[in-house]
């Protein structure tokens, strides 16, 4: 089996985790998601990521500029910009989670260098997962 195939199942069998698993580790399973998503095809197409602004009253894969704060200089609201910084928070795991008032995780805090933070709600990340699926890895 080819390397584009290869890539091409993993990322179909994430989303079906993704979407089908509802037990008490959905967040984690859900960063591990990720992670994968964006680290293990070492071969990502980030080309393949629109170079679209985030609307500012609208969201665009999840993402909203309430939800993302991007202080340094070299950052932009420019999606393709936002998942490389939200790739290097989760590979280099700078990330804080928020509970709910039942203890359970609502918000994870995902930060990298030079004042990037991006605060997203468990839905949010999800819907920026399985968009990444659906737009980098499609046959």
């Amino acid at each position: 089996m080819d390397y584009k195939q290869i890539v091409r199942d993993f990322a179909q069998r994430t989303k079906i985790l993704i979407n089908e698993y509802k037990g008490d580790y959905e967040v984690t399973l859900l960063v591990n998601c990720c992670l994968g998503l964006l680290v293990v095809p070492k071969e990502i197409d980030f080309k393949k990521i629109p170079v679209e602004v985030i609307p500012e009253k609208d969201t665009l894969w999840g993402l909203s500029r309430e939800s993302v704060s991007v202080k340094c200089k070299e950052c932009s609201y420019v999606l393709r910009d936002v998942i490389k910084k939200i790739r290097n928070g989760i590979c280099h795991f700078d990330i804080t989670s928020i509970p709910d008032e039942n203890n359970q995780i609502e918000f994870l805090v995902i930060k990298d260098r030079g004042g990037f933070e991006a605060k997203l709600s468990v839905a949010q990340l999800k819907e920026l997962a399985i968009s990444l699926t659906d737009h980098v890895y499609k046959p």
